[in-house]
C-alpha cells in the first residue's frame, strides 16, 4: 500500500508544473541608431522626454515590469518596450515562473536615447527534475533482475522491482535436516535445489552534491529455497527461505545522463544481497 500512494506521488511530481531554467542578464547595450525615444516620444510628469528601454527574453508577455516606467508597456513578439524616466538607474523583471530579478543599469538612462537589455534563459542544474530509469541485477544467493523508476531534484523518490522469474510452487514445507512438516524422519531428496526470488521497494532519493545520490526504502518481498523430493515433488525449506519486510540503501552516481547505482537489499534481515545498476538519469 505505502508503495502504491509512493507511485502517484512520482507521477503527480512528474506532472507538476516545474522550471528548470533561471532568468540571467545576457547584455545590455546603447543603441545610437535605433531613434525609438525620439520619433514616437513619451513625456513623464514633468514634461521630460524619456528614455526606451527594449527588453528581448523569450515569452515576453509572461513578464511585468516595476520601476520609473511611463505609460504602459509595449510587447512585441520577443520584446517589451518600456519608457523610463530620465536618470533612472533601477528595473525590477516579475515572471511568475522565474520569480523576481532586479538589474542595475551599468549607466543612468538618459532622455531620448533607446537602449537594449537582453535577457536569457539558462540551464539551472540544481533546480531541475530528473527522472531515472535503470535496470537492475541483484546478486546473491540467486541472480534476479528489475528496474528502479525515480525522480528526484534535491529530494524525490522512487520504486523498484526485482524477479527472477522462478517461481518454486512447493508442494510441502520441509527444515534443513530435510524432514517435511508433518512427518518425524528425514525425506529422500534428490539434491536438485530452486530458489525464487522477489523484491517490491519503495523510497527516497536524495542529492547528495550534483553527482552523487543516495536512496533509501522500504517494502515487500521473498526468498524461496526448494529442495526436489523423490517422486518430482517439491519442498520449501523454511530455515532457507524468507520473507517479509525488505529494507535497503545505495548510491547513485551521475555522469552527464549516465547513472550507476550499487547498494545492499536485505529480506527480514536474514537473506542480504548486493543490487548494481547501470542506466540513465535526465
Amino acid at each position: 500500500m505505502n508503495a502504491r500512494f509512493l507511485l502517484c506521488g512520482l507521477l503527480l511530481g512528474l506532472l507538476a508544473p516545474l522550471s528548470a531554467q533561471e532568468l540571467t542578464v545576457e547584455s545590455f547595450e546603447r543603441l545610437e541608431r535605433d531613434l525609438t525615444a525620439r520619433t514616437a516620444q513619451r513625456l513623464d510628469n514633468n514634461d521630460v522626454p524619456c528614455a526606451v528601454l527594449r527588453i528581448s527574453v523569450a515569452g515576453a508577455r509572461n513578464f511585468t515590469f516595476v520601476g520609473n516606467i511611463i505609460g504602459d508597456v509595449e510587447y512585441r513578439p520577443g520584446e517589451a518596450i518600456v519608457y523610463l524616466t530620465d536618470r533612472t538607474r533601477l528595473i525590477r523583471i516579475n515572471s511568475d515562473q522565474f520569480g523576481t530579478m532586479d538589474y542595475e543599469f551599468p549607466e543612468r538612462m538618459e532622455k531620448l536615447v533607446t537602449y537594449r537589455l537582453t535577457l536569457k534563459l539558462v540551464q539551472d542544474e540544481d533546480k531541475k527534475m530528473r527522472t531515472l530509469v535503470m535496470p537492475l541485477v541483484g546478486m546473491g544467493q540467486t541472480m534476479s533482475f528489475g528496474a528502479m523508476v525515480g525522480i528526484v531534484k534535491q529530494t524525490g523518490g522512487y520504486v523498484k522491482v526485482k524477479y527472477n522469474f522462478k517461481g518454486l510452487g512447493a508442494d510441502y514445507d520441509c527444515n534443513s535436516q530435510g524432514i517435511v512438516e508433518g512427518t518425524s524422519d528425514p525425506s529422500w531428496f534428490t539434491g536438485e535445489q530452486r530458489l525464487s526470488r522477489l523484491a517490491i521497494t519503495a523510497g527516497a532519493l536524495y542529492r547528495v552534491m550534483r553527482p552523487l545520490y543516495l536512496y533509501g526504502g522500504l517494502g515487500y518481498g521473498y526468498k524461496q529455497t526448494g529442495w526436489e523430493l523423490e517422486g518430482g515433488q517439491w519442498a520449501k525449506n523454511s530455515d532457507s527461505s524468507a520473507s517479509g519486510i525488505e529494507a535497503e540503501v545505495g548510491g547513485i552516481y551521475r555522469t552527464q545522463n549516465i547513472a550507476f547505482s550499487l547498494g545492499v537489499q536485505t529480506c527480514s534481515f536474514s537473506y542480504w544481497e548486493a543490487t548494481i545498476g547501470v542506466g540513465i538519469m535526465f
